[in-house]
């Protein structure tokens, strides 16, 4: 009879951490399946290596890529402002995930401009500026709501076409579109 007992306790005790396991590894995958369907995401991202305006993100596994645009014109000034940003999740977790990123800026702008001079000439001529800025550096992105996250990045960066390097900060707000 104490045989019986043993032996139906253990199977009993068995079942049940047999049970947890698949109800942990149910979640897991119900977790990692919400953060690969949600491929595409569109925000606004703000930084001066990775662009600053409008955004869209596309992600396959562990890779994705950012490119940020942002257009401005009037009658005396036009202004681009193009981001394209690539990431490598080293660390991905429920709510958060950490990842090296690098970052690519390209800003242009052209201003015309009109005077007169002492003899009430009309004088005119346009200013252009142009510049590429670089980053390398690691980051983390935080989910806010279900399909809100957050990137915040620090790294190192060259400014103004590799005249100047220092450090730099980076931002990205990002709706996750659920797939179905």
């Amino acid at each position: 009879m104490k045989k019986q007992i043993v032996t139906i306790t253990i199977l009993l005790f068995s079942i049940t951490l047999f049970a947890q396991e698949t109800e942990n590894s149910t979640e897991k995958k119900i977790n990692e399946q919400t953060q690969i369907l949600s491929k595409h995401a569109v925000g606004a991202a703000a930084g001066p290596t990775i662009g600053c305006g409008l955004a869209y993100q596309y992600t396959y596994s562990k890779y994705s890529v950012m490119f940020s645009f942002l257009p401005y014109k009037n009658t005396n000034r036009e202004m681009y402002c193009v981001g394209l940003s690539f990431y490598y999740v080293l660390s991905k977790g429920t709510k958060t995930n950490l990842f090296l990123y690098q970052g690519n800026y390209y800003y242009y702008s052209k201003e015309k401009w009109e005077w007169e001079d002492w003899n009430g000439d009309n004088k005119s001529g346009r200013n252009i500026k142009a510049y590429n800025n670089n980053s390398l550096g690691i980051g983390f992105s935080s989910y806010l709501f279900d399909n809100v996250s957050l990137k915040l990045m620090a790294g190192y960066a060259s400014y103004n076409n590799f005249t100047e390097l220092s450090l730099t900060g980076e931002v990205a707000l990002l709706y996750h579109i659920p797939s179905k």
